[in-house]
């Protein structure tokens, strides 16, 4: 029986309109429409729309419901900036990513999460915790990505050609993902993934408390307050971020040091794996470097060098450790994407855009597969 709603969210994924899909089959947008609300006598013809919206017809002929990811569930930047359209696009890599991690969990056992709930803590005070707890110290973090795959959380990648989605998170079953856009630079990649951790741990893990921890002026119109309170959410999420990549415990000894010169700055990042503005906000806030340095010569020496769109020295992408095993074992047991996706009647490709392209798309049977811990 046809699906009408894994044909709208087929229409999301690919971008693509009703007028649009309704020229390709050469029937009426209202016909469209019809399909959509289960209205239309007849079916669409799913050999034709495999074609066009590069979904297996068995996608569209399943009773089987897809993960659900409501855009409340999903925290975007910018969030007054990002359109209907790219939030929508969005939430299907979100989807594909749920069906594709409870495939993986049905045939290896994956680490558990179990983050903290740290809602109760200033960012500045919920970073230093959570260093603590994760035995951190004050070191720098070698590998964003491995240090959260390590506590459980499923890091996935994006292919969005826009800066205005960075990064977002959100929960399935008990289980956090995070999406990075593989399209910035490493040193921004590494901040978005200490900017969701940030959401995990203090506003999507307790979403029941957050109207109260980040009260606005009742006086405001809904609108406003929505905005300020979003605002307010992105403030501290950064702040986290900047924290626990740069502990005020291990930048402090700097403030007998004098930093004034990009040179310094520059070498300075590679330690903490951070972009050279990010670097310089966090020493401006501790005080480790006065107003007059900040705004006066830092910041018109980096816009005036084109550091803020290109990282002078970048450095290199920070890699998962668990794509890389799995896939690892996938190849052992002659699995390849090619096989997951006829399974998860999904296109492969879809598979690849979310796995940082670490993928084996030979076709091979498939076999049984080992539990690995």
């Amino acid at each position: 029986m046809f699906n009408p709603r894994r044909l709208e969210f087929a229409l999301y994924r690919r971008g693509l309109s009703i007028a649009a899909l309704a020229e390709r089959l050469e029937v009426t947008t209202r016909t469209i429409r019809n399909y959509l609300a289960s209205t239309s006598k007849s079916e669409p013809d799913v050999q034709l729309l495999e074609k066009i919206l590069k979904f297996p017809a068995n996608f569209f002929m399943t009773t089987d419901d897809l993960p659900v990811l409501d855009e409340d569930q999903v925290s975007f930047r910018a969030n007054s900036r990002t359109s209907a359209r790219l939030k929508r696009l969005a939430r299907t890599y979100g989807v594909i990513a749920f069906m594709l991690n409870n495939w993986l969990e049905e045939r290896f056992e994956l680490k558990k999460a179990d983050l903290p709930d740290l809602s109760e803590y200033t960012p500045e005070h919920a970073a230093q915790v959570l260093r603590a707890e994760w035995g951190l110290g004050i070191r720098p973090i070698t590998n964003m990505v491995e240090l959260l795959e390590s506590k459980g959380i499923r890091i996935f990648s994006l292919e969005i050609e826009t800066s205005e989605v960075d990064a977002f998170c959100a929960w399935n079953n008990s289980t956090p993902f995070i999406f990075l856009n593989n399209q910035k630079s490493a040193e921004r990649s590494r901040f978005d993934s200490a900017h969701e951790l940030g959401h995990l741990v203090r506003d999507i893990h307790n979403m029941k408390h957050e109207p109260e921890l980040l009260r606005t002026d009742a006086t405001k119109p809904s609108c406003e307050r929505d905005l300020d309170n979003s605002r307010n959410i992105e403030k501290n999420a950064n702040e986290f971020a900047s924290a626990f990549l740069m502990p005020k415990e291990a930048l402090l000894p700097l403030k007998y040091q004098s930093i004034n010169s990009i040179e310094e700055l520059i070498k300075l990042k590679s330690v903490f794996g951070v972009s050279l503005t990010a670097l310089a906000y966090r020493l401006y806030k501790l005080e480790i470097i006065s107003e007059w340095m900040y705004t006066r010569i830092l910041l018109p020496q980096i816009a005036r060098l084109g550091y803020r769109k290109k990282e002078p020295q970048p450095m290199a992408r920070d890699t998962s450790r668990v794509w890389a095993q799995l896939f690892t074992y996938l190849d052992e047991d002659k699995i390849s994407i090619i096989d997951i996706a006829k399974e998860l009647n999904i296109d492969s490709n879809d598979i690849e855009k979310l796995t940082f392209g670490l993928v084996n798309n030979k076709p091979h049977s498939i076999y049984h597969l080992r539990m690995v811990k």
